[in-house]
């Protein structure tokens, strides 16, 4: 089956690339990526990283429209997709943007066109309902009347998708981590990282690996570990909230015990997460904004690392069994929840074992991709009966090193 998977996520070697290999690794798909030349996120512009030892096409299209008023849904491929599409016939095309997007649109206006044949696979992450301005509801009603089927982060997004109308078929698939990047350390590369990072060997550390900034509730985990002696806080990261932070700490007596370890690329990651204890998501929902996922909860999960998560969207579903989830906006419940995973070492320790088993049979980029391949052939009617989906492959590997 030919796939067009259209996708600004897919510029990223980190981000997204990882789904295109997973994908191309099905002998019965045929794969082409189509990705925007340039993208401006937090500010600042970068293009598409290049793919390295690809079994699929990747096309970089021209693009305009890429960032007005600060709105980049307004992307629109000048004249790339339409070619493509012309000349590929897809089978199936897979749009990975959001369906109030311009591209989403254009590229199902363009699929009807020039590919009548294809089903056409929406995808969203937003969970929380919203009265769009225009040209943004115009947009969202055509993809979502026109697209065969959706696919959404969490279950909050389905529901959403149902109140803005679209009465099609619809499934979570998640977001995934790279388990061959992530994984569990053996205690001596462990101990290393903490060295380095002036972290104790024998201290509780807590972790936060993200943007510093309000929403992610980063005040309730300065007070939090105000209360917690004899716990370390380290925020991996950069944003507008640092100073702030600092402050905080310093006012909550907690300075000596709270590190800031600025941005790292993604490389040092998985060895700052090994290093930790716990990893923490304490997100605040907003009126317009919350949590749509939580990528890192994964991350830790992979490296056999427990996680506590506040009640904030998606969070409570992605955390399940590999930790402790708390009340958003309550830090005594948030040093609650730490001090009960410090005190309980089988209960930290089992919390890890099952992050590091969802994260490698669930949520790895294998997994992801097979689900996404069995939404394709059911699609195309080549799907066994029923709802179901064929059991996706599981990454090898053991929990957490001792």
């Amino acid at each position: 089956m030919r796939v067009l998977l259209v996708s600004h996520t897919c510029m990223s070697r980190t981000a997204g690339q990882p789904k295109l290999h997973c994908l191309a690794e099905h002998e019965d798909i045929e794969l082409v990526a189509l990705v925007p030349d340039r993208m401006c996120t937090y500010d600042e512009w970068h293009g598409a990283d290049p793919v390295e030892g690809a079994r699929f096409r990747y096309v970089v299209g021209r693009t305009r429209w890429q960032y007005i008023r600060r709105q980049w849904y307004l992307l629109h491929y000048k004249d790339t997709v339409g070619r493509l599409i012309r000349e590929f016939q897809p089978d199936v095309v897979d749009i990975w943007e959001e369906p109030w997007s311009l591209v989403s649109a254009q590229c199902i206006y363009l699929t009807k066109r020039l590919a009548p044949g294809a089903r056409v696979i929406g995808e969203t992450e937003q969970n929380i309902y919203k009265h769009l301005p225009q040209p943004f509801r115009s947009f969202q009603n055509y993809s979502l009347r026109n697209a065969d089927f959706m696919v959404a982060r969490n279950s909050e997004a389905i529901e959403v998708l149902r109140r803005k109308g679209y009465t099609g078929p619809a499934r979570t698939v998640p977001n995934a981590v790279d388990c061959k990047l992530f994984r569990p350390l053996p205690e001596s590369e462990r101990l290393a990282v903490r060295a380095s990072l002036d972290l104790d060997a024998r201290a509780f550390v807590v972790g936060y690996v993200g943007r510093l900034v309000p929403e992610k509730g980063l005040a309730d985990a300065v007070r939090a570990i105000a209360a917690l002696p004899e716990t370390r806080l380290l925020f991996v990261g950069a944003g507008p909230a640092q100073e702030e932070l600092r402050t905080l700490a310093e006012q909550e007596g907690a300075g000596n015990r709270v590190t800031f370890a600025g941005g790292r690329p993604l490389t040092e990651l998985p060895g700052i997460m090994n290093a930790l204890d716990v990893l923490i998501l304490p997100s605040h929902t907003t009126a317009s904004w919350k949590e749509q996922f939580g990528r890192v909860l994964i991350e830790a999960g992979a490296c056999g690392v427990a996680v506590v998560g506040s009640s904030s969207g998606a969070i409570p579903e992605v955390v399940e069994d590999a930790g402790l989830v708390f009340p958003e906006r309550d830090p005594e419940a948030l040093a609650a929840a730490l001090k009960r995973l410090k005190d309980d070492p089988e209960l930290l320790k089992r919390c890890g074992e099952v992050g590091f088993e969802r994260a490698t049979t669930k949520f790895s980029w294998e997994c992801v991709a097979a689900q996404m391949r069995e939404i394709y052939r059911k699609n195309l009617g080549l799907g066994s009966a029923g709802d179901s989906f064929a059991s996706p492959p599981t990454v090898a590997g053991t929990g957490r090193a001792g």
